[in-house]
């Protein structure tokens, strides 16, 4: 395995086709430098906030479908139903309350991103101004295909939905095109507890990580707060990474993380000869 070999020992033809393999794999390959199984019982997966939500959004999107708003949204009866059903934290649920009389899908963030990313997973489409589940989507919902689910999921995140769109304060497009990278990094770097601060200089490929830098636009900005909001707190709600301090907000750079028990069945990295 690549990720085995020093530091020292990477500069030679084998690391670079590596890297060259990761950096154009198709992630639905089960044979390619990037591979992510489909073989995960429903009992891995509880865990993750983000697969669990999107999965109570989908099934209760199969069993009555939802009207769309004026501007293309899922409905608020709907989407006050998910409101009650969705894993969210007490503190998120009451602060949400007080803000909002009634709770639209904007303001309901968890929701709004599990919709659009189904979408681009091919999971929901729309049809005469309803939201439905597809026929592919219906097909995942059983608990022994959770781990298909998931695996699409988590393909359709970082592949095909917009980071920025999650992150919008600080443009590094770069990221999302050197994902299948940056995890092969953190496999190496995140076996253990390590501090979230200089991680991003060690899993960034150089070039990304000046553009990084360059999008640091304010005194107050680090590098971790955006490396958090594009690719750590994303992982944490897949359950593929994890943090020592308890707590219901974004991964900051004091905080220590680690790859999980999930993370080690689900992403594999494999030399591809040829």
């Amino acid at each position: 395995m690549i990720s085995d070999v020093p530091e020292s020992q990477r500069d030679n033809a084998v690391f670079y086709a590596f890297l060259d393999a990761l950096l154009r794999a198709d992630w639905r390959q089960a044979d390619g430098a990037l591979r992510l199984s489909a073989d995960l019982a429903l009992a891995d997966l509880m865990r993750s906030d983000f697969f669990t939500n999107a999965r109570i959004f989908l099934t209760s999107l199969a069993e009555t479908g939802a009207d769309t708003t004026a501007t293309g949204n899922l409905n608020r009866v709907f989407v006050g139903g998910m409101f009650e059903s969705f894993k969210l934290s007490r503190t998120y649920r009451e602060e949400t309350r007080q803000v909002c009389k009634v709770i639209n899908e904007l303001d309901f963030w968890a929701l709004h991103r599990a919709r659009i990313v189904s979408e681009c997973a091919g999971l929901v489409t729309r049809r005469k101004k309803r939201f439905v589940v597809t026929k592919a989507g219906l097909e995942l919902l059983s608990d022994e295909r959770a781990g298909e689910l998931y695996r699409k999921l988590f393909i359709a995140y970082f592949r095909r939905y917009d980071l920025q769109y999650e992150f919008n304060l600080r443009d590094v497009p770069r990221i999302q095109r050197t994902m299948a990278v940056i995890l092969w990094r953190l496999e190496i770097v995140a076996r253990d507890w390590r501090v979230v601060r200089g991680l991003a200089g060690e899993i960034l490929l150089p070039e990304v990580h000046q553009q990084l830098r360059e999008a640091m636009v304010s005194k107050y900005d680090t590098e971790e707060w955006i490396l958090a909001g594009y690719v750590l707190d994303a992982l944490r709600q897949f359950g593929l990474i994890e943090r020592k301090r308890k707590g219901e907000f974004g991964i900051e750079e004091k905080d220590f993380i680690r790859t999980t028990e999930l993370w080690r069945k689900f992403i594999k990295f494999a030399v591809v000869v040829g």
